[in-house]
Parts: C-alpha cells; structure tokens; sequence
C-alpha cells in the first residue's frame, strides 16, 4: 500500500490543530524514565515530554493539557488526589475537543505483578511483593474493572460532550505466547488479555473509539529488533536507564502516537 506524503498527512491531520487535547491515564501515557520529564510535572508522576500525548500534539499542532500519571488507577481520574495534584477528569473541561485515556493496568496490579515476579528472589519475600505476586488477587481485580472504565469513559462524555474520546490500550510487555512459558508469563497474558478485552467492551458501550495498540507490540515485545516495552531490569544507580522495567521504551511511545495519529487523520473534531 502507498504511504501518504508528508504534505497529505499534514492536510489530513489539519483540522486538529488548534484543538483542545486532554491525555489521562497511567504510566503507560506518562512515559516515565524516558527523558526529558516534562516541564513542570511533578517528579512521581513519570511523566515524559516524548510520552505519546506530547508527539501526537506536537504532529497535530494540538494544545495539550497533559495530566497523565504512573501508578494511577481510575479512581485517580475520577476522584482521588494524586502526588498533590486533583483527580485528572478536573482537566477535562466542556471546551476540550480530544481525549486520549490508557488506564486500568493498575486497577488490577498488570505490570505490578509482573515486576514483582521478575525481581530477585529476596525482594519478593517483602510484604509489597509478596501481594503484587499473589495471582489469585490479580484475578479478582478483574471483576469490577469494566465497570470501573465505564465510569471513566462516561465522565469523560459528561464534561466534554463535543469531544473525540479514544481509548488507548496496554502494549503488551511480551510477545506472542511461547511454548513452555513460565506459569508468570501465562498469567500476566491472561491478565492482559483480559484487561484488553474488558476496556474493548467499555470503549463500545460509551461510543469512543478504540485505538488496539496492544496488537501490533506483540511483534515489538523485548529482543526484537525494535522493542516498544523493556523487559524487567535492576536499574543501576547513576547509570541512565531511558526507561522503566517492564513498561513503554521512547520506541514505543512513538509507535503509540504513529497509532493514534492514523486514527485522527480518519475523524473530524466534532465540534
């Protein structure tokens, strides 16, 4: 298939700019560890300045407001304060014409329990290990977590209504499934499929657009030739580590963008 020139995508892409965009959701939108942080954003929240929200305002000439945060959980964008600052859905105001959201991963302890298996043997005998590696509480997470999105995603409709909402899910940390894997590897795949299929559901039932981002990163896992997420690691003080273990590398985010910006070219602001 033709790839369209850099004059068409422009074109197509252009009347976003100028636009209101609002980007919630967890570390896998906020980019932590992949430099520079974005300026003015607190330290805890990992947020990045080539995070995805940032490279898709950039290509799109849109106005960013970019509250997106690690750790945070969907009570976070509804209603619950986080490393100082109010919950994110106070940044989505009635003028606001685009909002992407990555959430969920948290809700349900996703990439927790995965770092968590992944560490060294005496690390995960610490209590907070210890129950970010417990497969069965990871398991009953999943039973509210439709839910929960929904409610998320119907804020969101509520205070912007003229907005373009996109859902963005999870990349996937692992490639496709291998014969003989690990009993963490499977359960983590099981948690994350399911976390995609529940906010597949979620997304439809409140209208927005899905963007499956997770899809295509099983080709990019760690060990490929262009990997969109890193693996676990022990990061070494004072060596920089441009990333997070188990979490988005600057690759991945672009990937994202790439992703998010080829659905744009498809829709017309509402307003």
């Amino acid at each position: 298939m033709a790839q369209l020139s850099d004059d068409r995508i422009a074109d197509a892409l252009a009347p976003w700019r100028g636009r209101r965009y609002v980007a919630l959701g967890s570390s896998f939108a906020s980019g932590p560890g992949i430099p520079p942080r974005a300026a003015g954003s607190v330290r805890a929240a990992g947020r990045s300045a080539r995070n995805y929200p940032h490279l898709i305002a950039a290509a799109a000439g849109l106005r960013l407001t970019d509250v997106t945060s690690s750790g945070a959980t969907c009570a976070h964008i509804l209603h619950e304060r986080q490393y100082g600052s109010p919950p994110q859905r106070a940044a989505v105001t009635p003028d606001t014409e685009l909002v992407t959201v990555t959430i969920g991963g948290n809700d349900i302890g996703l990439t927790a329990f995965l770092i968590a298996r992944r560490m060294p043997s005496p690390v995960r005998l610490l209590p907070a290990a210890r129950r970010s590696a417990d497969e069965a509480a990871t398991g009953r997470a999943l039973g509210g977590i439709e839910e929960r999105l929904c409610r998320v995603f119907g804020t969101v409709r509520e205070q912007a209504p003229d907005a373009r909402l996109l859902v963005v899910n999870y990349l996937s940390v692992l490639g496709p499934p291998r014969p003989g894997e690990p009993a963490t590897d499977r359960h983590y795949r099981y948690l994350a499929e399911s976390l995609a299929a529940r906010t597949a559901a979620a997304a439809d039932r409140a209208g927005a657009h899905l963007v499956d981002v997770r899809t295509p990163s099983l080709a990019h896992a760690p060990g490929s030739a262009v990997p969109w997420t890193a693996d676990f690691f022990v990061p070494v003080p004072g060596r920089p580590a441009h990333g997070t273990p188990c979490h988005p590398t600057a690759a991945g985010m672009a990937a994202v963008a790439d992703l998010v910006l080829a659905r744009l070219r498809t829709l017309a602001p509402a307003g």
